[in-house]
C-alpha cells in the first residue's frame, strides 16, 4: 500500500529543547545524523531533506523516512534509530545499542492534536506544522541513559520539537 509522500520536497527540523541541548554538552554526547539526517552545529537537533523522492506513506506501516539520529557517549557507547516510521501512536524504528541491532522499537510518543493546530502553517517557503513536540518513550529513554552513563531523562519527556516544511517546487 505505498503512496506518494505529501509534497515533492521540504524539509524537516527536529530540534531539541535547552534542557536535552545542555545534557549532550555537560555529558559529552555526540550526535550523528545517519544519512539523509544532519546533525545541526552544537548539539541543537537534526535536519532531514523530505519529500516524495526519500519519503512515503504506507496506509498500513505509517510514514516512512529512511536514516535516522546516533548518540555517542564519552564511553564509546551508542545507540542509533533509523528506518523511521511516524504511526498514530508514535514513531518507530530500527535501533541499535552499541552497533547490536535490537529490532524495530517505539522510540518516540506524540500528541496528533497538539501538532493539528500547525499543520498548515505557511513558513520556509512552504506549509507544514512547526509544533510538534516528540517525547521518549520507557525503552529510548533507558537506551539514551545507558548511551551517556548516567540517568539524564525520563520517559514522557520531551525529546524534540518537529517542525516540517513540505514544498510543492524546489
Amino acid at each position: 500500500m505505498r503512496m506518494p509522500y505529501f509534497t515533492p520536497f521540504g524539509y524537516a527540523n527536529f530540534d531539541f529543547p535547552p534542557r536535552i541541548v545542555g545534557l549532550l554538552n555537560q555529558n559529552e554526547i555526540a550526535v550523528e545524523g545517519i544519512t539523509p539526517f544532519q546533525a545541526k552545529p552544537a548539539k541543537t537537533g537534526l535536519y532531514l531533506p523530505i519529500g516524495s523522492h526519500t519519503n512515503y506513506v504506507d496506509a498500513c506501516m505509517g510514514v516512512y523516512y529512511p536514516g535516522g539520529p546516533r548518540f555517542v557517549g564519552k564511553t564509546g557507547n551508542s545507540v542509533s534509530v533509523e528506518n523511521i516510521w511516524l504511526r498514530m501512536d508514535g514513531a518507530y524504528g530500527t535501533v541499535k545499542v552499541n552497533g547490536v541491532a535490537q529490532g524495530e522499537r517505539m522510540v518516540a510518543t506524540y500528541n496528533i492534536g497538539e501538532m493539528m493546530p500547525t499543520l498548515m502553517t505557511p513558513h520556509g517557503g512552504g506549509i507544514g506544522p512547526t509544533y510538534w513536540p516528540f517525547r521518549f518513550t520507557p525503552y529510548f529513554a533507558q537506551a539514551f541513559n545507558e548511551t551517556a552513563g548516567a540517568n539524564l531523562v525520563t520517559a514522557g519527556e520531551v525529546f524534540a520539537n518537529l517542525d516540517a516544511v513540505g514544498k510543492f517546487a524546489p
